[in-house]
C-alpha cells in the first residue's frame, strides 16, 4: 500500500502494529486461527496469506511454520484437507465428529484452493536467510507437488478446469455461483444443525439455514461413500469447475516453476500444471457475459453471473482483453456502491451486501485482483483497488465489509485482513 494514502487516519507504523497485534492474539501452536470464536482452527487457504503476514512482520520462522504444520495433514492421496482440527473446541460446528474422516490428526474431508503453494513461492523468493529459504522449499516441494498433482489427476473437469465437490472447497461458500447446483442438493435430514457461528456474529451476515442444510448433505454423501479422494466428483451432488480454484491453482503451480531452479528442483511439472489449468480457466470465459463462469458438471451448463469467483482469474494472468472486460464492469458497480469490489453483482436479484460472499467486500479479493492488475501492467487500477483496500481496514481488521457504507462486519480481528495489510505495507 502507498504510504501516506491521501485521506489515511492511520500512519503506516500504526496500521502495521495493529496488524501485528491481531495476527499475534490469533497465533496457536505452529499455526494460526482466521478468528478467534468463529473459526477456532487452522483453515487451508487462509494459511498462505497468514503466512506472508508473518513473513512482512519479519518472522519467518513462523511464516515457514505456518505452511509446515498444514502441509503436515495432507492425505496420502495429495489432497490438504480444508481444516485441520489440531485441537478439541467444542465452538465450532460441523467439528470432526461431523467429518469422521478417520484422519490423525483430524480434518475435514475435502480441500481450498491452493494458495499456500503461491505463498511458498513467495516466501523463498523473499527470505532473507537463503539456507533456510533453500531447506524449507525444498521440505515443502513433495507436498506441494502432490497436491497439485492430485488436483490435476483427481479434479479435472470435462472443460479441463478444477472440479469442487462442495461451495465451501471454493472458500467463497455462498456465493450467487453455487446457488443453481446448489439447488438439486439434498438437505441433511437426520441431525440436529448446532449454528454456533451465529452467536458470534449476526444471522443475516451468515449462509442461510437452508444453505447449512445442503452443505451437510454433501458431507453425508461424501462420507458415505468412504472419503474416496480420488473419485469425490463422481460421490458428491455438487460438482462444479470453478474459475476461482481453477486460478489459483495455475498460478500455485506457475509461482513454484519460477522460482524451481533457484532451489534446485526441477520446474517442469509445475510448469506444465500451469499451462494445463490455465486452459482449463479459458475454457470457462464466457464472452457474451464477459466474466468467467463455473460450470456445473451434473446440470451440464454454465452458472451464476459476474462474482468474485470469476474475478479472481485476474491472479492468474490472463488474456489483457478480458482483464479490461471484467475491470470495466467492476468500475460500473462503484457508481452505486461507494465501497471496493463486491464480491457479487450489485444489479442482481441475488445480490446481499451484509451476507457472506453474496455481495461484501473481502481484502483477500482485492489484494488477488491487484496483485494480478499490478502483474498484468495496469498499474493504476491496482493502486485504486489498494488505495480502497487501505480505507477499510484502517477501521479495523474484519472478515469483510459492507460496500454500501465500507463498515466492518462478519467476524472481528480476522487474520488475513490483517496479514495481507502487512504484505502490501512491506512490500509495496
Amino acid at each position: 500500500m502507498p504510504t501516506e494514502d491521501v485521506g489515511s487516519r492511520l500512519s503506516d507504523a500504526e496500521l502495521r502494529e495493529r496488524a501485528i497485534d491481531v495476527l499475534v492474539g490469533n497465533h496457536r501452536e505452529g499455526y494460526t486461527v482466521p478468528a478467534v470464536g468463529l473459526y477456532p482452527f487452522q483453515w487451508c487457504w487462509d494459511s498462505g496469506p497468514i503466512a506472508l503476514g508473518w513473513a512482512a512482520a519479519g518472522r519467518w520462522n513462523d511464516a515457514w511454520t505456518e505452511l509446515t504444520r498444514l502441509m503436515s495433514a495432507q492425505w496420502p492421496s495429495g489432497m490438504v484437507p480444508h481444516i485441520v482440527f489440531w485441537h478439541e473446541d467444542n465452538s465450532y460446528f460441523p467439528g470432526p465428529e461431523i467429518w469422521a474422516t478417520g484422519r490423525t490428526p483430524p480434518s475435514s474431508g475435502i480441500t481450498q484452493p491452493p494458495l499456500p503453494a503461491s505463498a511458498a513461492a513467495r516466501l523463498f523468493a523473499g527470505d532473507p536467510d537463503r539456507e533456510r529459504a533453500v531447506a524449507s522449499l525444498r521440505s515443502l516441494w513433495p507436498g506441494l507437488m502432490a497436491w497439485l498433482s492430485w488436483i490435476e489427476r483427481a479434479r479435472k473437469g470435462p472443460n479441463g478446469a478444477n472440479v469442487i465437490v462442495h461451495p465451501w472447497e471454493s472458500g467463497m461458500d455462498n456465493s450467487p455461483s453455487w446457488d443453481q447446483p446448489l439447488s438439486v442438493v439434498p438437505e441433511v435430514s437426520n441431525e440436529h444443525i448446532e449454528r454456533r457461528d451465529v452467536a458470534t456474529v449476526s444471522e443475516d451476515q451468515r449462509p442461510s439455514q437452508r444453505e447449512y442444510r445442503q452443505y451437510l448433505g454433501i458431507v453425508d454423501a461424501l462420507r458415505a461413500a468412504g472419503w474416496d479422494t480420488e473419485r469425490q466428483p463422481a460421490d458428491s451432488p455438487f460438482a462444479v469447475e470453478d474459475p476461482g480454484f481453477t486460478a489459483i491453482a495455475a498460478r500455485a503451480a506457475a509461482d513454484l516453476a519460477s522460482v524451481a531452479a533457484s532451489a534446485g528442483l526441477d520446474g517442469r511439472e509445475p510448469a506444465r500444471l500451469a499451462e494445463s489449468m490455465g486452459a482449463g480457466l479459458e475454457a470457462l470465459w464466457d464472452d457474451a457475459l464477459g466474466w468467467y463462469r463455473p460450470y456445473d458438471i451434473l446440470g451440464r451448463c454454465s452458472v451464476g453471473r459476474a462474482t468474485s469467483t470469476g474475478l479472481v482469474a485476474i491472479w492468474a494472468g490472463i488474456p489483457d482483453a478480458h482483464t479490461r472486460r471484467m475491470m470495466e464492469r467492476v468500475d460500473l458497480w462503484s457508481h452505486s456502491l461507494p465501497g471496493s469490489i463486491p464480491t457479487a453483482q450489485p444489479d442482481d436479484p441475488s445480490f446481499d451486501p451484509i451476507r457472506y460472499w453474496r455481495g461484501p467486500v473481502w481484502v483477500l479479493v482485492n489484494w488477488l485482483v491487484a496483485d494480478g492488475l499490478l502483474r498484468a501492467g495496469f498499474t493504476e487500477r491496482a493502486a485504486r483497488v489498494r488505495t480502497g483496500t487501505r480505507a477499510l481496514v484502517e477501521q479495523g481488521f474484519s472478515e469483510y465489509y459492507d460496500p454500501r457504507n465500507s463498515a466492518g462486519i462478519g467476524g472481528q480481528s480476522f487474520s488475513w485482513s490483517a496479514a495481507l495489510t502487512l504484505d502490501w505495507l512491506t512490500n509495496g
